[in-house]
């Protein structure tokens, strides 16, 4: 029979053991909720994954793909430039491929421009190709530069804003770059190989990046129109189609001729 003593120990004993299945029954629930906290998060990143490359990466969504290059048909193009070469006006679009709002402004402002005064020949278009975002951004670069020595520059651009995906994250590799030159119907891949590959692409970026930075532009997009001597007016409101149009036809009423030189 046990003594008081003994009893007492026992009884303490058995509280601890029970406290301490408490505590591990705790810890498991508390790793339990870990495990499905971890889960959750997991499966959350994926969804936003697929999300962010399907909208990437659609042909027929975002500021690209064949209902973009639709707008450019019957529209000439010359290196950079959209539109006829003689027009009156010429807008100027410092843009990087990366940049998402250079994408959003492909999509939702620069079709009216584009089916507007473009077409009808009010004024051309010419995209300057300003990487600033990293050198993948260079990558890109050079192969719309290429692109455009096919005239096929513009329809490279709507296909690479289809396709963009998060800055800098790896995807612009040559595999992807020769899908979208594919895309953009460019006639000799080949060619278009070689031309991306010209070190002279380098001293091409150099100046507009130089041209860029001293009008004081700081970031992408950004927009000017150039008159007959290549002087550059930025456009300061560029937040709607019809606020950039209304800058091509203020300049439409007082231009005498317009360049052609897209340097």
């Amino acid at each position: 029979m046990a003594t008081g003593p003994q009893q007492k120990r026992k009884e303490l004993r058995e509280k601890r053991l029970q406290a301490e299945a408490a505590a591990k029954g705790a810890d498991k629930r508390q790793n339990l909720f870990k495990i499905v906290g971890i889960a959750v998060f997991a499966v959350v990143i994926a969804i936003v994954a697929v999300v962010l490359i399907s909208s990437g990466g659609s042909d027929s969504g975002g500021g690209g793909g064949d209902n973009a290059q639709a707008q450019l048909d019957g529209i000439a193009q010359n290196g950079s430039t959209l539109g006829d070469p003689e027009a009156a006006v010429t807008l100027v679009e410092f843009g990087d491929l990366q940049c998402p709002v250079c994408k959003q402004y492909a999509t939702d402002i620069l079709p009216d421009v584009i089916t507007g005064p473009v077409k009808n020949g009010t004024a051309n278009f010419d995209f300057q190709n300003w990487a600033i975002l990293g050198p993948e951004s260079a990558l890109a670069a050079k192969a719309a530069l290429a692109a455009g020595e096919q005239n096929r520059m513009w329809n490279f651009i709507e296909a690479f804003y289809a396709n963009q995906g998060i800055e800098n994250t790896g995807y612009v590799t040559d595999e992807f770059l020769t899908d979208i030159a594919e895309d953009a119907g460019i006639p000799d891949i080949d060619k278009w190989n070689e031309d991306r590959e010209k070190p002279a692409l380098e001293e091409e970026l150099a100046s507009i990046d130089e041209t860029a930075s001293g009008e004081g532009f700081s970031g992408t997009p950004s927009f000017a129109i150039r008159d007959a001597d290549g002087a550059l007016t930025p456009i300061n409101d560029t937040q709607s189609s019809e606020a950039i149009i209304k800058a091509i036809n203020e300049a439409a009423k007082t231009s005498t001729g317009n360049s052609n030189d897209n340097k």
